[in-house]
């Protein structure tokens, strides 16, 4: 549940971001237009960010290399 709080939280935060980097006032329908435009390009920036960290992480090699010339463990 705490996660969850984080998440709300943080996207929260870079929701008031966006609105005081923009001076945009949500009570304008044009900005209000501007600002959900500009909100959902930070998620997509966002959510590829986050595949680009987890495809590298995955693709890591984690585990220790042997060394050839006498089958030890090299760290």
């Amino acid at each position: 549940m705490k996660i969850y709080i984080v998440i709300v939280k943080l996207l929260f935060i870079g929701a008031l971001f966006i609105v005081s980097n923009q001076n945009l006032h949500l009570s304008v329908p044009v900005e209000r237009d501007t600002f959900f435009d500009l909100y959902y390009s930070w998620l997509e920036n966002l959510f590829d960010h986050s595949v680009q960290i987890t495809t590298f992480v995955v693709n890591s090699e984690w585990l220790p290399g042997v060394n050839k010339t006498n089958g030890l463990e090299i760290g």
